[in-house]
């Protein structure tokens, strides 16, 4: 499995908003620790699902919480040998869903990615984050609206 390090969380947090923004680092480790499972820690989507919980939930960054979930999200399954299947509009409504508590993390994994016929192992994490950053700049975007939720 590759998991993302809190560094990685702030790089693409930067990446998305063009800002070095205020964290909370109790937060921001919730939420890293959110990829990890115990024992047998093979379950992708299932992991998948507990750090996009914890990222819409803990919210460790001043700005850009949604957009770094969804950037975060997207390279840890890619990573893992997962592709995306929805439209850059379906991607965003789906992750709004989630955050506004219509969709479980969950249901948005099994709708959001499947096994890939190509694994992105390959790629290195951080060009892989700035993949996803460019290839789905429209659902960036879309998900800048209201994403601007501050820090204690």
């Amino acid at each position: 499995m590759e998991y993302l390090t809190n560094h990685d969380l702030i790089f693409i947090n930067h990446a998305v908003t063009g800002l070095v923004n205020r964290y909370d680092y109790f937060a921001l480790e919730a939420c890293m620790a959110g990829q990890y499972k115990y024992g047998d820690s093979n379950d992708t989507p299932g992991q998948a699902a507990t750090f996009l919980e914890r990222m819409i939930t803990r919210m460790p960054f001043a700005e850009g919480n949604k957009r770094t979930a969804f950037i975060a999200l997207l390279t840890f399954l890619n990573a893992n040998g997962y592709a995306t299947l929805l439209t850059e509009e379906k991607a965003a409504a789906l992750i709004t869903s989630v955050v506004e508590g219509h969709v479980t993390p969950r249901d948005a994994i099994d709708a959001l990615a499947s096994p890939a016929r190509e694994a992105m192992t390959a790629i290195p994490l951080r060009k892989l984050m700035m993949f996803e950053c460019n290839h789905h700049s429209e659902a960036l975007k879309l998900l800048a609206v209201k994403d601007g939720e501050l820090v204690q």
